[in-house]
């Protein structure tokens, strides 16, 4: 069974405001490595568990989770500027896969691609979804994904017929890992001919942003479920 690559996560120890520093750091570089992937499936492989350590060791699997060591300097990454930094986690993180490529017989090329384009974006997470047309085919919208290290940041982007963007409105703010907001973002469509956004299923939770109006909007609509569940959702989904 094939599983696609979700992560590779560098875990810093000991804990302390230091590693808290480089994780966010570290997440985002990663998610964005991980996105050029493009799905790719490794065998019986849906994460890399990596500890920072003083040399390189592939430890094995625990399911489909893969655990390596990888040689780190700390001190030496701590006198390093923001975007040197970044790289120093880019070349750990491709290490590593390039690491478990030769021991596993993965495809090479999809890391040595997604490294490429890691670098050529100059570390900026921005990607959109299928943009969509509005029922008057007037005005066409899509989802829009962006990361920094202490979030990621769901908008709206609303075009003109000739693609010409017109304005982007956030929806919400969430965490970082695409587990909160992965299945959320599939759901989304034209409300009407001035409404995009997503919504869950049974659309009791619509979160929608408008032509008209600059701020999203959040409508809490129970059908199945009571009131305070969906809200409970609505908190899940939300880093505020």
């Amino acid at each position: 069974m094939s599983h696609k690559l979700n992560d590779i996560t560098l875990y810093y120890y000991p804990r302390s405001e230091y590693s808290r520093k480089f994780t966010l750091k570290q997440n985002m570089v990663s998610d964005l490595y991980i996105q050029y992937l493009g799905g790719y499936k490794p065998p019986k492989t849906s994460r890399v568990s990596v500890e920072l350590c003083e040399s390189d060791c592939i430890i094995g699997y625990f399911g489909s989770i893969l655990s390596v060591n990888v040689k780190f300097d700390k001190d030496h990454y701590w006198t390093l500027n923001d975007n040197e930094q970044k790289k120093e986690i880019l070349d750990t993180v491709h290490r590593v896969a390039m690491l478990c490529s030769e021991k596993y017989e993965w495809d090479k090329k999809v890391f040595l691609n997604a490294y490429e384009q890691v670098l050529k974006s100059n570390f900026k997470y921005e990607f959109e979804g299928k943009i969509k047309n509005s029922r008057d085919r007037n005005h066409k919208a899509a989802i829009q994904i962006k990361k920094d290290e202490s979030a990621t940041h769901i908008s709206v982007v609303f075009y003109d017929k000739s693609n010409k963007q017109i304005k982007n409105v956030e929806l919400f703010k969430t965490y970082q890992h695409e587990i909160f907001y992965g299945s959320i973002i599939k759901k989304n469509k034209w409300f009407n001919n001035r409404e995009f956004g997503v919504y869950n299923s049974d659309e009791e939770i619509i979160i929608k942003a408008s032509l008209d109006n600059d701020k999203s909007e959040v409508i809490i609509e129970p059908k199945i479920h009571k009131k305070e569940h969906l809200e409970g959702i609505l908190v899940n989904w939300i880093n505020k």
